[in-house]
């Protein structure tokens, strides 16, 4: 039963997150996915962002002391093998990861400005590799509102960061004559949710966590006077980094199906973890576990 063996944290969960990514490569290559090896070399990049989410949740008690969310966020992860997906979104995952880190370690006042200037250069190097990924600046200015917002040096610090990325990117087009600051800017393409005439069989599954993200919006507006305040901005983070996700696939859904729906993961796999410590009925707790696998399953079927 998963919510017997990952309802502890230990380091044979681990193992098993790394036998279950060696299976889901096995079964690409079964299946004939179009996927060349090194394009599966992304599982390793995957791999260090799943590393770098454990480390954030355990470390800021996002969720009890259990592998729900890391299991949940790694089942859900793998569903990249299903879709055409590049490794530029994957890089740009372990970047908003580290960004990630360094905003919910504000909590502790110290060196703040270097924790700052490190979330927002990370967030800065993932747009370089995901252009949507400069949604995030907005994750930024919320941490900063939550746990530093009486320091004026603290707002300038996120532009100083951004600076610097884009001097060394301006740089680098001069010096190699490259287009990349072109290219990056010609990405910003709008295709709006609403504006799809028609929606691929396996993209359902794409959907259905976005209703899943906008149900544990609710669930945490609702629930917002329980938590606690000394927990709150934690979970305000977390919730905003699910929007800037959740407004990926709002204004550009092709691109959202092509990468930019594993931003979401990281706060999918919180709320489902979260969940399931809240209820008491075993059965619902391990269809909760399960789900993911369902999700991952049928979208190999429905490729």
């Amino acid at each position: 039963m998963l919510s017997t063996f990952f309802s502890t944290s230990k380091p044979i969960h681990y193992l098993m997150v790394f036998i279950m990514v060696v299976i889901a490569i096995i079964s690409a290559q079964w299946w004939n996915v179009n996927i060349t090896w090194w394009e599966l070399s992304g599982v390793l990049i995957l791999s260090a962002s799943l590393a770098v989410f454990e480390f954030v949740v355990s470390k800021n008690d996002i969720t009890p002391s259990s592998s729900y969310a890391l299991w949940v966020t790694a089942v859900l992860s793998l569903l990249y093998l299903t879709f055409n997906v590049t490794l530029s979104p994957i890089i740009a995952l372990f970047f908003i990861m580290l960004a990630l880190r360094r905003l919910l370690s504000l909590k502790t006042d110290h060196s703040t400005i270097k924790k700052i200037f490190d979330a927002t250069f990370w967030i800065a190097i993932a747009t370089i590799f995901y252009h949507w990924s400069a949604l995030f600046y907005l994750v930024v200015y919320v941490a900063i509102f939550l746990y530093a917002r009486n320091d004026f040096r603290h707002w300038v610090t996120p532009l100083i960061a951004m600076g610097c990325v884009w001097f060394l990117l301006f740089t680098y087009d001069y010096v190699w004559e490259n287009q990349v600051v072109n290219t990056l800017m010609d990405s910003y393409q709008i295709t709006y949710l609403w504006s799809n005439d028609f929606i691929e069989s396996q993209q359902v599954i794409l959907l259905i966590l976005v209703a899943i993200a906008v149900l544990g919006l609710l669930i945490y507006l609702s629930k917002l006077i329980d938590i606690q305040q000394s927990v709150r901005p934690r979970f305000t983070i977390i919730t905003f980094t699910g929007l800037c996700a959740m407004t990926i696939a709002i204004l550009d859904f092709d691109s959202f199906a092509s990468g930019g729906f594993l931003l979401l993961i990281a706060a999918l796999g919180i709320l489902i973890a979260r969940l399931a410590h809240s209820v008491n009925h075993r059965v619902f707790v391990e269809l909760l576990l399960w789900f993911p696998i369902l999700l991952l399953i049928s979208s190999f079927l429905l490729r």
